[in-house]
């Protein structure tokens, strides 16, 4: 479908000042995950003044809506995350957070007001869409995985959605520019917990009971041998402890230990595998001190998120027509950081990307959850750009 540059840029100028303000009312009343009820409510308000039908509380808080093209059978998806973090913003701006402890400290609000604008758009030339777009407002991204439940509420079907777009703010690059990273580019990952069981008794007479804490704390100091003995020098893999539980008073011998912490892989057979491992750790550690323990793995982690070699030619191809070559960038550098957009690219084609939501010029701008965290707001242009023409170039190049 070909489309004059022209009359997208004004038209994006058309919607950017409503899509700001949206983004602002967002950001003053963040809402963390599983609760996003009066976030969804301003987003229902705003698909209702457009006359675009939608569904409502899907996955908990989750919408979605559609704009049907002339075929109402196909279409393409675009989705966004709409819940906040359990983080204290420290940054003086008029909009600033009204809810104590709470802060969109990773741009979900950002990416929910480009989803809008994007919309807004591409109702503007509904007539002319050969086929019909999916908008996911999706909840809980950084908890329990929205997109799972969403896709597993039927969300990709009638219209069938091929392809699923994303993004995500950074403020890594300026804003004006977009990164694109090919294959795995976030990371596999699941959460574990492991419970050593010992025997407590007086700190005085230890041979009355057994440590829990000792085995606990040598698991803990041996799990990096996994990464550096077990598995291949050359993979990506991650095994963080951000938790440790244990004892009760400084005379006590401690009878149980807790503690918690990820894996993250951008291979999935090396998450099998790191599993294995930490098990077998474990259990043989427990039993090398007379103690024994329980190991256990979340069952809803989130699988690596794989880009699509396809969509992200396409989308890449038609960044730098609207942008210009300059301001898209292609590295092979991934992150291991997890992203629930990954069930999308497991389900259908999908493709993320990252904005630059730096201001130009500005050093050392704060990175996403942090708690100054600031992004241009020209970002938010370069969001609904970017997406109202990659959904314009799948079209064409699906021949839709």
């Amino acid at each position: 479908m070909n489309y004059d540059k022209k009359q997208l840029l004004a038209a994006v100028d058309s919607v950017f000042d409503e899509a700001v303000s949206f983004r602002r009312q967002l950001h003053m009343h963040p809402e963390l995950s599983e609760h996003e009820t009066e976030t969804a409510r301003l987003i229902q308000l705003q698909l209702q003044a457009l006359g675009i039908p939608f569904e409502s509380n899907i996955a908990g808080n989750g919408i979605s809506a559609v704009i049907y093209g002339k075929d109402r059978s196909r279409g393409v998806g675009i989705r966004a995350d709409i819940d906040a973090l359990p983080v204290t913003e420290k940054v003086e701006i008029p909009f600033k957070s009204q809810n104590t402890g709470i802060m969109h400290a990773c741009g979900h609000d950002i990416h929910t007001a480009i989803l809008l604008g994007t919309a807004k758009v591409l109702l503007k030339m509904q007539d002319q869409l050969p086929a019909s777009v999916r908008l996911f407002f999706q909840p809980s991204e950084e908890t329990i995985g929205g997109a799972r439940q969403m896709i597993d509420a039927g969300c990709l079907e009638n219209p069938k959605i091929s392809s699923v777009l994303g993004l995500h703010v950074d403020t890594g690059t300026d804003a004006g520019s977009v990164e694109f990273i090919p294959g795995a580019m976030n990371a596999a990952c699941c959460e574990f917990q492991v419970r050593v069981i010992g025997k407590s008794c007086h700190g005085a007479h230890p041979t009355d009971g057994i440590d829990a804490l000792l085995p606990a704390c040598t698991m803990v100091t041996s799990l990096q041998s996994i990464l550096t003995r077990r598995m291949d020098p050359t993979d990506s893999v991650l095994i963080t402890v951000g938790k440790f539980n244990s004892g009760v008073k400084e005379n006590v011998i401690s009878g149980e230990a807790i503690f918690c912490g990820t894996i993250r892989t951008l291979d999935m057979k090396s998450m099998a595998n790191i599993k294995t491992y930490l098990a077998d750790l474990c259990h043989n550690t427990a039993a090398a001190f007379g103690a024994s323990c329980e190991v256990e793995f979340a069952s809803n982690g989130y699988p690596t998120l794989e880009n699509d070699d396809q969509l992200l030619k396409w989308v890449m191809d038609s960044a730098k027509e609207i942008l210009g070559a300059e301001h898209v960038k292609l590295t092979k550098k991934p992150s291991l950081g997890a992203d629930d957009f990954a069930f999308f690219c497991h389900s259908s084609k999908g493709l993320y990307y990252n904005i630059g939501a730096r201001k130009p010029g500005e050093k050392d701008a704060h990175p996403i959850h942090s708690d100054l965290f600031c992004p241009d707001e020209e970002c938010i242009r370069t969001g609904i750009l970017t997406q109202v023409a990659a959904i314009l170039k799948i079209f064409e190049e699906e021949d839709i």
